[in-house]
């Protein structure tokens, strides 16, 4: 082994001393020869001749003797790489073509795998994250598939599971820090094994613990590690003290930096919550009120399959031990965490990753394309390099390292765009994609580049190869490297323009689908009216006073016109939903088991500030209040489900209320009916709404929203001013123009939209500049022939003609196989569509216009060239 190194070493960096010794050895033996020939009596020179001859050529021998040292292989490639470069340079505008397009291609890809792999693929920041899940509960009159549980159902999955090594509960709710700076937080209540069950520990920079089991429904709370650097400066004396806050607590630890929670969006469990505090013991015996959302860990070696039977036998037996459950098809649906996450935004990112891969491929046609024109040109130098001895395999080396170095180079260009473009896609992120600032230029995603490079080197290496394969190097040498492109190379330029024409079609149909359901959803009425309206949350009540005080102050105010406030504002996934059943007047419960609507705590004044439209009916007003009748308020939808055909004003029904003794059906009086608040999504109306006078059903905390004549972030100050005044303890939250809740829900349909706009436009610039460049190349190859054609007679139109018929007559077959394809996508985006369905015309049509405009646009300057060109100079350069 240690000599094989000596002579690598030798070969490699003694090169000089290496050649001079096979020289000299060389001429030594060809002396021998020589002399023994004339030592028969052969003259001199006859006897040297005869050497030359014996030896069959002294350069072949040498090319023999290095191809057998050790290292000769990489010494081999170290040439053809830097011949590689060497003809780089001298194809200057061939080179930066490549590279341009093989940048942008990669880059792309590069970009959109790094949200991909930040959002989809990269682990949760918890222990053995495979092994978490949550657990989704659905009985008949939960109304969905996807609800929380009860106390009582938790405990009784903990102690008859048979699968999982721990059940933990959390819900979301909202404390204020007291003193000098009020502060209203995002507060999780947890069951003590919640951090246990994810894996987390106390960051080890502060001193302190997590949860301890004997912490069940005492003071103890943890702060996450940037709401603690951030209101209390760092400070470790603080642990295992109380903090100024509006319950008493003991802060017991301090979570780690990178701590996050990652649920859905429809599970309101939100990601940046700052405090953490316990369940009390009681939790545990609550059957009634379903609002706790459940993770679990799998034991080691468990299966996700495994676990879910188990869960089936779990509802079966809790089915059987309550009779509520008796006929309530009691169900449990267990969904690994990290794919919980991320499913409402798994198909965008699939579709958008898919749209990357087009514009790639598209890429690789392009370069391809010019690879082959650029074999065709190199035929003579090929043909006489085969025809001087070098064998087919060390040209196949040689092509496949010009690939490799062009697309080495071509990855480190698409790297550094890839990272522009990710810094680009970070800025417009929308927030439910706030983990793919995790991803960035990491190890998967360099590999991820890598590979693209690779196979791409692989690609364009192995074409110019194979057409290297079939040349008849006498018949090249002997036509001087000119003719006709065969029939072969001009079916691989018609397949190539074909096929990234057919890529483009579905790029383009894909965006005009995502830009107009864009538009259809950003004039969606959500059922309220967002412009001039400013939103705040208050929990604890309205310090000094009622709420009914303060919204008459804040109606004082010379730029408001209206105020209202709700237990839950449409758009804010925040705060937990409120839904229950509902029970029509007259409706046995059995019939009314599936009814089951979302219900608001508002005040008189909410609904005419939001703009809601009243249908029918009254708003709510100072008369209803507590002591008074009953009244409640539904929305349309609900009206025409219950009632069809009918009035419901004056109608009765049992709803849920809050009162001293919790959450009681209580039999209320329809005044009013108003039109459908979009409360969950802009593009979807999933229940129901019934509305609830404050004063009748008290829930905290409260969102006040005032309409406003100015902006509205400007009357922000004023009345934070005004809040302080009656308490210098109190805190507002989540101060925003309602037209941020939009927006932020319109915003991972936009993201989209651009993105795909942009994979179109590229697929577009692409498709025209690859029709360029083949037609140019075929027009150049095929200047005998056009000059013979004009000199029998046919005229500049008639050549023009006969080359934008031909690609007239690719794009249209690009087309049609691109509709087909495009078709066959749509069903796959029909879930991301709004208000458009999966075959518009518009957009179709759209592409069907403006893809064989872009290839004949393409195609008219190497016609034009054509038509432009004079016969006779034509046929005598021939």
């Amino acid at each position: 082994m240690f000599r094989r190194l000596t002579h690598l070493f030798e070969y490699l960096f003694r090169r000089r001393r290496l050649e001079d010794d096979l020289d000299e050895e060389l001429r030594s033996s060809f002396d021998m020869v020589a002399d023994r020939f004339a030592a028969s009596g052969m003259p001199a020179a006859e006897a040297r001749r005869a050497a030359r001859l014996e030896f069959a050529g002294l350069e072949q021998v040498k090319e023999n003797v290095r191809d057998g040292l050790v290292g000769s292989g990489l010494q081999a490639f170290l040439q053809d790489t830097r011949y590689a470069l060497r003809g780089l340079g001298r194809r200057p505008s061939f080179t930066a073509i490549a590279l341009t397009t093989l940048a942008l291609g990669i880059g792309v890809n590069t970009a959109v795998f790094s949200v991909f792999y930040g959002v989809m693929l990269q682990p949760l920041p918890y222990r053995h994250p495979e092994q978490l899940a949550l657990i989704w509960s659905s009985f008949r009159t939960a109304g969905h598939a996807r609800a929380p549980v009860s106390g009582a159902i938790l405990g009784e999955i903990e102690r008859r599971n048979r699968s999982l090594a721990g059940v933990a509960g959390i819900w979301t709710i909202t404390r204020t820090f007291t003193g000098d700076n009020p502060e209203q937080v995002k507060c999780a209540r947890v069951t003590t094994n919640f951090l246990d069950v994810l894996g987390v520990h106390a960051a080890p920079a502060h001193r302190g613990r997590t949860f301890a089991k004997e912490d069940s429904g005492g003071p103890a709370i943890m702060l996450t590690d940037g709401f603690f650097r951030r209101r209390f400066a760092g400070d470790d004396r603080l642990i295992g003290k109380g903090l100024a806050m509006d319950w008493e607590n003991t802060l017991v630890g301090i979570l780690p930096p990178d701590f996050q929670l990652h649920f859905a969006p429809d599970s309101n469990v939100p990601a940046d919550v700052q405090v953490f505090d316990t369940f009390d013991h009681d939790v545990y015996k609550n059957r009634e009120n379903y609002y706790i959302r459940l993770v679990a860990r799998l034991k080691p070696g468990v299966t996700m399959a495994e676990a879910q039977r188990d869960l089936d036998r779990v509802a079966k037996e809790i089915g059987g031990a309550y009779t509520e459950y008796a006929t309530e098809n009691l169900r449990f649906t267990l969904a690994g965490m990290q794919a919980d996450a991320v499913r409402d935004v798994q198909p965008a990112l699939a579709a958008l990753f898919s749209g990357s891969a087009f514009v790639l491929l598209i890429c690789c046609v392009n370069v391809v394309s010019l690879l082959l024109a650029r074999a065709s040109d190199r035929r003579r130098e090929i043909a006489l390099r085969l025809s001087l001895g070098a064998s087919r395999g060390r040209i196949v080396g040689q092509l496949l390292a010009e690939g490799g170095v062009l697309c080495l180079l071509g990855g480190a260009a698409g790297i550094a765009v890839g990272w522009a473009c990710f810094r680009g896609l970070l800025a417009i992120r929308p927030e439910r994609l706030a983990r793919m600032a995790d991803g960035g230029l990491n190890g998967p995603v360099l590999a991820f580049a890598a590979a693209c490079s690779l196979a791409a080197a692989l690609l364009f290496g192995l074409v110019p190869a194979i057409d290297s394969f079939r040349l008849d190097y006498m018949a090249i040498l002997r036509s001087g490297g000119r003719g006709l492109p065969g029939r072969l190379h001009r079916r691989a330029g018609a397949a190539l323009i074909v096929g990234e024409i057919t890529l483009a079609f579905v790029l383009v149909t894909g965006a005009a689908l995502t830009a107009r359901t864009l538009l259809k959803i950003e004039h969606v009425r959500p059922g309220f009216e967002p412009r001039h309206l400013l939103a705040f949350q208050i929990s604890n009540g309205i310090p000094g006073g009622s709420v009914a005080d303060w919204e008459t102050e804040l109606a004082a105010l010379p730029s408001v016109e209206l105020v209202g406030a709700t237990s839950h504002l449409p758009l804010d996934t925040d705060i937990p939903n409120w839904y229950s059943p509902y029970r029509p007047e007259g409706v046995g419960e059995h019939e009314a088991a599936t009814l089951v609507a979302d219900l608001r705590c508002i005040t008189p004044g909410y609904l005419a500030a939001m703009g809601a439209h009243l249908l029918e009916g009254r708003y709510f007003d100072a008369h209803d209040r507590a002591g008074a009748r009953q009244v409640i308020i539904v929305d349309e939808s609900l009206a025409r489900t219950t009632w069809p055909g009918q009035s419901a004003i004056g109608k009765k029904m049992f709803a849920e209320h809050v009162t001293a003794h919790g959450f009681v059906p209580m039999l209320s009086v329809v005044v009013g009916v108003v039109e459908h608040l979009y409360s969950h999504s802009l593009t979807k109306q999933v229940r129901g709404q019934i509305y609830l006078p404050f004063e009748q059903s008290k829930r905290s905390p409260l969102t006040f929203v005032l309409r406003t004549r100015v902006d509205p972030l400007s009357l922000a100050p004023t009345v934070r001013r005004m809040l302080h005044d009656r308490s210098r303890t109190a805190a507002m939250a989540k101060v925003r123009p309602m037209t941020e809740y939009v927006s932020r829900e319109i915003s991972p349909v936009s993201f989209t939209a651009v993105l795909a706009t942009i994979f179109g436009a590229l697929a577009l610039l692409l498709a025209a500049t690859g029709v360029y460049g083949v037609f140019n190349y075929q027009v150049s190859q095929r200047r005998p022939e056009m000059g013979i054609r004009m000199a029998l007679g046919a005229r500049s139109r008639d050549v023009l003609g006969m080359i934008l018929r031909e690609v007239g007559t690719l794009a249209g077959a690009g087309v049609l196989i691109g509709a087909g394809a495009a078709l066959v996508a749509a069903r796959w985006l029909g879930t991301l569509l709004y208000g458009v369905r999966p075959f518009d015309p518009l957009s179709y049509g759209l592409a069907l216009l403006i893809l064989p405009a872009a290839a004949l646009l393409g195609g008219w300057r190497p016609a034009g060239r054509a038509a432009a060109a004079n016969p006779a100079e034509l046929i005598r350069e021939e």
